[in-house]
Parts: structure tokens; C-alpha cells; sequence
């Protein structure tokens, strides 16, 4: 299995695959995520590292995300707070890593369940899909609960 690496894209407005990044049997990739000129790739046996990629494809750096589980179904880059989400769905948390300056890694226990999706929003919170527990929830960066959406009560 192999992964289309589009970074092209975003520059050209038209998709042009520019490199193609092998995968392994079981290293398939489960997330990815762009913030500038870098990309972020999470794989599902990722021994609890991000790989980073420049515009270029180059392999620059791994981010270590200490306790990250096997099976992390999402990533998300903050421009405004220069920092990146991980998802990690069996362990039901979020980790943001700093990407500028310090190398620092935060984990959030109290995420509903299962998170997989987090994305940004225009304030800058992370929203996160919560799967088992049929929820969105909105945090702050620093994982302050700020909301919460039942998808069973709305009827989805």
C-alpha cells in the first residue's frame, strides 16, 4: 500500500501527486495533516511517532508522542497556536504537540471515547469526533472541555 503524497496541491491548485511514500503491511497510513510547508503523517503502527515532511517529501523529524496507542485514527495542525493533535482512539485521548520551540507533549484524559477526526476551528479549539460515546466535543488548546454535542439526542 502507498500513500499519494499531494503537497503540490495546495500551491499549484491543481492535484498532482509528487512522491509517493512506501508503506509496510501493517504501517498503513491512518491520518495526515499540513501546516506550512510541513506534512504529518500518522501510520497505525506508529510506535508512537508522527513523521514530518517537508514540501519536498523529505523525511525532516519524528515527533514522539510518549503513551500513543497503535490505533490513532487522526491528526490536526493549529497554525494560530503552532501545534499539533493526535488522536488516540483505543486510549480515548488527545496529545497536542508543540511544534515550534520546545518538543513538549501533552495528553488529555478526558475526552469521551474513542476519538478519531479532531479538526480546528476558526477560534482555534479543537472539535473531536468521540465514536463509542456518539459525541462532538470542543476543547481548548490546552484541553479545557468548552462543549459538548449528544449525536444520539440530535437523532444522527
Amino acid at each position: 500500500m502507498t500513500l499519494l503524497s499531494l503537497l503540490t496541491a495546495v500551491k499549484s491548485g491543481a492535484p498532482k501527486p509528487t512522491h509517493v511514500i512506501p508503506s509496510q503491511r501493517r504501517d498503513h497510513v491512518t491520518a495526515m495533516a499540513s501546516l506550512g510547508n510541513e506534512v504529518f503523517i500518522l501510520r497505525l503502527e506508529c510506535q508512537q511517532q508522527v513523521k514530518v515532511f517537508d514540501a519536498s517529501t523529505s523525511l525532516q523529524r519524528n515527533i514522539t508522542v510518549p503513551g500513543l496507542g497503535s490505533w490513532s485514527l487522526g491528526l490536526a495542525a493549529c497554525a494560530h497556536y503552532k501545534c499539533l493533535y493526535v488522536s488516540d482512539f483505543y486510549n480515548s485521548s488527545i496529545h497536542r504537540a508543540e511544534l515550534s520551540g520546545s518538543s513538549a507533549v501533552k495528553k488529555w484524559f478526558h475526552v469521551a471515547s474513542s476519538p478519531a477526526g479532531p479538526s480546528v476551528n476558526k477560534k482555534h479549539n479543537v472539535v473531536v469526533a468521540c465514536f463509542w460515546a456518539h459525541k462532538i466535543q470542543e476543547y481548548t488548546t490546552h484541553g479545557a472541555l468548552l462543549r459538548e454535542i449528544s449525536l444520539q439526542q440530535a437523532g444522527v
